[in-house]
C-alpha cells in the first residue's frame, strides 16, 4: 500500500473511479492484447547505449507552446501550459523529462504522461504539471456503459486500481500498428524476437572470449614424472615441490630432479575473430540508426542530420501532437493551438558549416549578436547589448550595430 502522504496517493487519489468497465474493442474488431511487460533489448549494453545517445539528443528539444494565426507563428509563454512545458515538476528539469520519456517508450513502445490540472470558475483547464507515469503493466482501455474510455493503470506497491480519462493521458506511442489506442503490436514483438537473437549471439560470443582466455590461464605448462610407477601422490608433491621452487626461486626457474620434466605449453587461444563480431554488432545496431563510430562520439554532419531527421524529428512530432490531443480543446486546436519541439539545428553542424552561416547573415543583420554567440557556444554579453543586430563583422563586439537596437 502506498503512503497516503506520498506525490502518488495525493496525484492519484481523485482519478479512482468506482465504476464497471468492460475491455474496450479495438476499431478492427478483435480485443487487443494487453500482455504484461516481458523480456527488453534494452538489456543489452548496446541497445541501452544507443538509445540513452538519442535521448540526450531529443533531450535538448525545446517544447513550445505556439499558436499559429494567419500563417504567422507565435510562441504563447503566459499560458498554464507553457509554464509546464519549462516547468514539468518538481523533481525533474525539461531536458530530464524528455530523456526518461524517451527511455520509457524505447523500452514499453508507450509512455504514458499524466497532465495534472484543475478546472477554474470558467471551465477552463489551469494545468500544473507532467507526470510520467511507470506502471507495473501495460494499460488496459476500458469502456463504461455510456461508451467513454478510460485508461486502468497498475502500480508497484499501491494496491487501488488507477483509472483516468482517457483524454488526461498522453500517449506517446512507438511504432504504431494493429491496435489504435497504443504502440506495439505482434510485428514489433516478432522484430524484438529476431533483434534477442542477435542479441543473445552477441552475447555468448563475448562471453567465449572471456572462457577462452579463462582457460589459457589455466594451465600454464604440464609436469612429466619419468618413473616406471608414478602413483597419484608421488605427482602431487613433484608439483607442489615445483611451485615452491618458482614461488621462493630467485631466478624464477623452478628446480626439478632427474626423475620429472617440465614441459611449457605455448598460448595460442582461438576466439571469435574480429570481423564476425563486427559484422554481429552492427546488424544489432541496424535497428538503433545508430552506428558503432556515433557510439564513440566521432560524429560527422551527415551522421548528425540522419540521426535527426530519421528519429528526433518523427519523435518530436510524435510528442507534440500527442500534448496537443491533451492540452487543447478541438476549437483552440482548430484556432491554431499546437505544442511544436524545436531543435537547435546548429548543433547538428559542424563549427566550419556553423561559420559559413555566419558569413552569410552577418550583413543582412538577420541575427541578433547573442545569437550569433550561442551559434558558437559563446554566453550573451552583458546589460542587454547582444540584443542589437551587427550590419557588419566590425559591429559583432555590439560597439556600433548601423540598425540601432531591437525594439
Amino acid at each position: 500500500m502506498a503512503n497516503k502522504n506520498s506525490w502518488l496517493s495525493k496525484l492519484f487519489k481523485p482519478k479512482v473511479k468506482k465504476k464497471t468497465f468492460d475491455e474496450a474493442i479495438t476499431m478492427v474488431g478483435y480485443e487487443p492484447s494487453f500482455s504484461s511487460f516481458g523480456k527488453t533489448v534494452l538489456y543489452s549494453d548496446i541497445i541501452l547505449c544507443a538509445e540513452r545517445l538519442k535521448a540526450r539528443f531529443f533531450g535538448k528539444l525545446e517544447p513550445r507552446h505556439v499558436r499559429k494565426t494567419d500563417g504567422i507563428t507565435t510562441v504563447i509563454n503566459d499560458s498554464s501550459i507553457a509554464k509546464v512545458l519549462r516547468n514539468p515538476n518538481s523533481y525533474q528539469t525539461p531536458y530530464e523529462f524528455l530523456t526518461q520519456a524517451w527511455f520509457m517508450r524505447a523500452k514499453d513502445n508507450n509512455c504514458y504522461i499524466f497532465a495534472d490540472y484543475y478546472n477554474t470558475v470558467g471551465g477552463s483547464k489551469v494545468f500544473t504539471g507532467l507526470y510520467i507515469l511507470l506502471p507495473s503493466e501495460k494499460p488496459q482501455v476500458k469502456e463504461d456503459e455510456n461508451g467513454n474510455l478510460y485508461y486502468s493503470f497498475r502500480f508497484d506497491g499501491y494496491s487501488d486500481e488507477v483509472v483516468f480519462n482517457f483524454d488526461e493521458i498522453i500517449c506517446w506511442k512507438q511504432n504504431y500498428e494493429d491496435n489504435q489506442y497504443s504502440g506495439g503490436g505482434k510485428f514489433s514483438n516478432n522484430a524484438n524476437a529476431d533483434l534477442l537473437s542477435s542479441l543473445e549471439a552477441y552475447h555468448t560470443s563475448k562471453e567465449a572470449v572471456a572462457e577462452a582466455a579463462k582457460i589459457g590461464c589455466y594451465i600454464d605448462g604440464i609436469i612429466k614424472v619419468n618413473s616406471y610407477a608414478a602413483d597419484t601422490e608421488k605427482t602431487q608433491t613433484i608439483r607442489n615441490k615445483f611451485i615452491e621452487d618458482l614461488q621462493s626461486n630467485k631466478s624464477g626457474i623452478g628446480v626439478l630432479d632427474n626423475g620429472a620434466d617440465y614441459i611449457a605449453i605455448q598460448r595460442q587461444l582461438k576466439m571469435v575473430d574480429s570481423e564476425t563480431l563486427k559484422e554481429i554488432k552492427e546488424n544489432i545496431l541496424i535497428h538503433t540508426g545508430v552506428t558503432t563510430e556515433m557510439l564513440k562520439g566521432k560524429f560527422t554532419t551527415q551522421d548528425k542530420e540522419a540521426l535527426y531527421e530519421n528519429w528526433i524529428e518523427p519523435a518530436a512530432i510524435s510528442l507534440g501532437q500527442a500534448m496537443s490531443k491533451v492540452f487543447f480543446s478541438d476549437w483552440q486546436i482548430t484556432h491554431g493551438d499546437d505544442i511544436i519541439l524545436y531543435p537547435n539545428k546548429v548543433q547538428l553542424m559542424a563549427t566550419s558549416e556553423i561559420i559559413s552561416i555566419i558569413q552569410s547573415t552577418v550583413n543582412a543583420g538577420i541575427f541578433k549578436i547573442d545569437e550569433f554567440r550561442d551559434m558558437l557556444g559563446y554566453a550573451p554579453l552583458e546589460n542587454g547589448e547582444g540584443q542589437q543586430r551587427p550590419r557588419g563583422f566590425n559591429n559583432l563586439d555590439g560597439s556600433d550595430t548601423g540598425g540601432g537596437a531591437d525594439e
